[in-house]
């Protein structure tokens, strides 16, 4: 698996946010005229209060504005130029990763490979797939951020993001394609497509993002390798992993004063006993759905509820850092979980039995 989300991680995290720029508040002026005093009189009075005034047509010297449109070319350009850096950033160290983990360079043959999508005889039992998914939406949001951020016009700003991640990760798995390991698979390209849309959906719709998160969980196994997954890798392996929709309590309007705030619905999904450590150990097949609740530990840390908390450092760049890992990364045995496992399959050898 290519969990590119995570170098992505780092190299926003490296981003200093833009301050908001200051609105300039133009100042009053009063005027006063002087009346010709009539005899006994020592006043000095307001031309207002002596005079009727007679209003004139402004004069407005600046351009009609145009309306901008939803989105555009332009707006794209200055898109890419707000995150140009994280962009380079991400650039190099997918580049380095390809070198070091996925055998760029050793170039072969462009190969294709099927590899199917969650059936009991595929790779991964689908879980490459969601890896996919997840990894081009987690790139996709945190560019969104990024571009909101620094853009001049943000509007688009989903779609832009969406775009770059969905080229990033497009990019990739075609240099795969010429390695001859991991070959070019269409099933991960349009897995890659539902990630990107996923993060349009959830950065466009109001109040969505303060309602889902799309979250792993990584929990590793006694038989796996100390650190991450590769001989030499640098990420995590598939054996332990699960992915989560997490619906926040804290995101709807009723719950936010009520302890309810804290809490979340999940759904998730992993499989289970498809990866080589696993077969040699004679674990069993088997694909799980869950359905659970959670801790909203962002809520508990930076919530604005009465409990003491973190709250006044949310918008620095440790709390914003902070902030983002969990929404993205759920942390084990802050859950509990009702499992529901399918086509479970028992190994006997080197043969399979139901």
């Amino acid at each position: 698996m290519r969990v590119v989300a995570f170098v992505a991680c780092l190299a926003i995290l490296g981003a200093v946010l833009c301050p908001e720029a200051s609105l300039a508040q133009p100042s009053a002026t009063s005027e006063y005229r002087s009346v010709p005093q009539a005899r006994g009189h020592h006043a000095r009075t307001p031309a207002v209060a002596a005079i009727t005034p007679v209003p004139t047509p402004a004069i407005n010297l600046e351009p009609t504005p145009i309306p901008p449109t939803f989105y555009s070319v332009s707006q794209l350009g200055d898109h890419l130029h707000a995150v140009r850096w994280e962009l380079a950033i991400v650039g190099a160290a997918i580049l380095t990763v390809g070198i070091k983990d996925w055998d760029w360079g050793n170039t072969s043959g462009f190969q294709t490979i099927e590899e199917g999508w969650f059936a009991k005889n595929t790779r991964h039992g689908g879980m490459d797939k969601i890896g996919h998914s997840f990894s081009t939406y987690v790139i996709a949001d945190l560019l969104t951020d990024r571009i909101r951020a620094n853009a001049a016009d943000p509007t688009g700003a989903p779609i832009t993001a969406a775009l770059v991640a969905f080229s990033i990760m497009g990019l990739v798995e075609t240099l795969d394609g010429f390695t001859g390991r991991h070959r070019f698979s269409r099933e991960d390209i349009v897995a890659n497509g539902v990630g990107a849309l996923f993060s349009i959906v959830r950065n466009s719709v109001p109040g969505l993002r303060e309602k889902l998160d799309w979250r792993i969980m990584y929990t590793p196994a006694s038989f796996e390798r100390p650190g991450v997954t590769g001989e030499n890798g640098i990420l995590p392996p598939y054996e332990r992993q699960r992915y989560i929709m997490a619906l926040k309590g804290s995101g709807f309007e009723p719950l936010k004063n009520t302890p309810l705030r804290y809490v979340e619905l999940h759904a998730g999904f992993d499989a289970r006993g498809f990866e080589e450590k696993e077969r040699e150990l004679g674990y069993p097949i088997e694909r799980s759905f869950y359905v659970g609740v959670g801790l909203n530990l962002n809520e508990v840390l930076f919530g604005t509820g009465p409990n003491p908390n973190f709250a006044k450092y949310r918008d620095t760049l440790p709390g914003w850092a902070v902030r983002k890992t969990f929404e993205y990364v759920q942390v084990p045995y802050t859950s509990v979980y009702q499992e529901n496992r399918f086509s479970t399959i028992r190994r006997v050898g080197t043969t399979l039995q139901d």
